[in-house]
């Protein structure tokens, strides 16, 4: 987990990102999901450096994964989303201090998925 500089390629998603939603993002994060084995459990990105209310750009290219959102005091309120290859997620204002989300496990067989995820870091 060494910082690296932004490829060319990163900067075209980048680019093509900040025409819809108007923010200048000067991080991208990659995680790669090898398959239904690998996930990301209940969390909120919440730290200090991305800001009171960051935005948070996330494309998934591959394999589809479902994405679950929760609120964190009214455990009834969830969603589920399923995010195809080349889809957009955008999540920004007070999402964080309400919504934890996740990728989960699935014992389905299913192939790669790369997460990019967009921020902005103070």
């Amino acid at each position: 987990m060494h910082p690296q500089v932004i490829s060319t390629e990163l900067l075209q998603i980048k680019a093509a990102i900040e025409v819809i939603e108007p923010t200048i993002f000067t991080t991208c994060l990659a995680n790669l999901y090898r398959d239904g084995k690998d996930s990301n459990g209940w969390h909120a990105d919440d730290e200090k450096e991305l800001g009171q209310n960051p935005v948070i750009a996330s494309i998934t290219l591959g394999q589809e994964r479902w994405f679950h959102l929760k609120h964190k005091e009214d455990k009834s309120l969830k969603q589920i989303i399923l995010l195809g290859h080349g889809s957009l997620l955008i999540m920004k204002g007070p999402t964080q201090h309400f919504w934890k989300h996740q990728i989960p496990k699935t014992a389905k067989a299913i192939g790669e998925r790369v997460n990019l995820t967009f921020r902005v870091i103070k």
